[in-house]
């Protein structure tokens, strides 16, 4: 299989659940899709808290606020807030057409991650062969996401899972310390904790199923940003059903 490299992107809000990564702590937006559109939609309208919108609208708080973290679904309330929030309601309820301010209502899936023997990620052979997913909020154009495959990534993403993360940047002290998918110099990715090696340039790798890796030069690190279970990702637009050994089906998992 021809393998291409690729580069990808994004950030994590309300209903949250924890995942723990040996050292590493990060946290996952699991709220219902439309639930997390609701709140984009909101702060593209200008309203910093779902109090304030709640306030300005005339709406019970305690309703609102159970629509944005999605314990209530939004059937009979959808048309109110998408002309409140000025969106369409079919964006608003499932994602179709273009949401606030023209940001992106899907993500290309660029590859899979936990692939390889090493737990590499193995990128589509063209931009966008493996389809779509609906962009977390905040996503950018330059937003990409993996597919996790098989179980070398369990700890932090299951089999199926979606990971989402930002486009790549030099090595910085920020990175230390935080999931990224890291860019190594011999053009493996990997998806690990980095932290400081023994010298400039070098890096230790951290994971949850492997050994550390000591000491490895990485051209590039990209902040993993956002993490979707398969239950929140089943709908995938493909935009190339017949590339047979890179299609998914609807939990996320490569077709044979």
């Amino acid at each position: 299989m021809t393998v291409n490299m690729h580069n990808a992107h994004y950030y994590v809000k309300s209903k949250r659940t924890s995942v723990m990564c040996l050292l590493h702590h990060m946290e996952f937006d699991d709220r219902p899709d439309p639930a997390k559109r609701l709140e984009m939609a909101r702060i593209a309208r200008g309203f910093k808290t779902a109090k304030d919108a709640a306030r300005y609208f005339g709406w019970a708080y305690e309703t609102y606020i159970q629509h944005e973290q999605g314990k209530r679904g939004l059937s009979r309330t959808a048309d109110r807030y998408a002309k409140a929030f000025r969106v369409r309601e079919g964006w608003l309820t499932t994602g179709e057409g273009d949401g606030p301010d023209g940001a992106p209502t899907t993500v290309p899936i660029v590859g899979y991650a936990g692939a390889g023997p090493d737990g590499s990620v193995l990128y589509a052979t063209g931009d966008g062969n493996f389809g779509e997913v609906p962009a977390p909020i905040d996503a950018s154009s330059k937003t990409e996401a993996l597919v996790v495959q098989g179980d070398s990534m369990r700890g932090l993403a299951n089999d199926g899972w979606i990971i989402f993360y930002d486009e790549k940047e030099f090595p910085k002290e920020d990175h230390m310390g935080e999931v990224c998918v890291c860019f190594l110099e011999d053009d493996r990715v990997l998806i690990k904790t980095p932290y400081a090696g023994s010298q400039l340039g070098l890096f230790h790798l951290e994971s949850m199923n492997a050994s550390m890796m000591l000491d490895v030069p990485v051209r590039y690190f990209a902040f993993v940003t956002d993490i979707k279970p398969r239950r929140s990702a089943k709908k995938f637009a493909l935009r190339n059903p017949d590339a047979p050994p890179q299609d998914v089906d609807g939990n996320g998992r490569m077709l044979s």
